[in-house]
């Protein structure tokens, strides 16, 4: 398999961001995946933080940016600067891959869904929680849940298509990038949807987070998080789980107050 481009973008969280870069490293086996890193403008120390995991081999290419540019221009940068394959990954910088299984990994299973269902133009990895949808999946014997607009937890899509709509690059505003490039995808005929059985953990910080894993100081409108309530958000991160997906010594570094 030819290696897979992920984008992974970042904006502060550095906790949070370290984890995900470490898990996917874990779970995923070398050379299926070259991984770019663009930082939208976070304080010196996540980005230097970066620049360590660069030089120790977790990141391929790394990209830092001097300020907050929006993650749709940053999406779009990384599409027409960072893709050299049928298909890419937008990847945000809360989301945990699931480990290997039977000797496949999260992207293997993924590609595989995409050759084998040449209508969609974006399958998202599952997460545990769907926060203001409701349990979408209650047919366990479908590979994907169809769903409009999938957001950026590990979810694959087809560089042609992506790249006939011109990306991102005529959203007006910033928030809900999902529902705007997926919706450009179906305008052109595809679908969309959830891969049923490849999962991911998103994560929603610590205590000393506030509940999507900011700095308390930071306002939802600061971080284009919607203040909506979940259970999920309230109790924060499930350390069990972050041990089954990160392993333990991650994990027991991360859940360090």
């Amino acid at each position: 398999m030819s290696p897979v481009d992920i984008h992974f973008v970042s904006w502060q969280r550095p906790k949070i961001t370290e984890l995900a870069i470490k898990t996917i490293a874990r779970n995923t086996k070398f050379g299926n995946y070259r991984l770019t890193v663009l930082d939208n403008g976070s304080d010196t120390p996540q980005q230097q933080m970066l620049v360590g995991l660069h030089n120790d081999g977790y990141i391929n290419d790394l990209i830092l940016w001097g300020e907050n540019k929006g993650l749709e221009k940053a999406r779009t940068y990384l599409l027409n600067n960072a893709t050299f394959g049928e298909y890419f990954i937008c990847a945000d910088n809360d989301c945990l891959p699931q480990p290997i299984i039977d000797d496949e990994d999260w992207i293997e299973k993924l590609v595989d869904l995409m050759n084998k269902y040449e209508d969609y133009g974006a399958i998202s990895c599952r997460t545990q929680v769907m926060i203001g949808t409701g349990n979408i999946f209650e047919d366990e014997m479908k590979d994907i849940t169809e769903f409009p607009h999938p957001g950026g937890s590990l979810r694959i899509m087809r560089t042609s298509p992506v790249k006939v709509t011109g990306g991102w690059e005529g959203k007006p505003g910033r928030g809900a990038e999902e529902r705007y490039i997926c919706g450009k995808l179906r305008e052109l005929g595809y679908k969309t949807g959830f891969a049923t059985h490849v999962r991911c953990l998103h994560l929603f910080g610590l205590g000393d987070t506030d509940r999507w894993g900011y700095d308390k100081t930071l306002k939802p409108e600061d971080t284009g998080h919607s203040d909506v309530s979940h259970p999920a958000l309230d109790q924060g991160d499930n350390k069990e789980e972050v041990i089954f997906y990160a392993g333990g010594e991650s994990a027991e570094r991360y859940n360090q107050e």
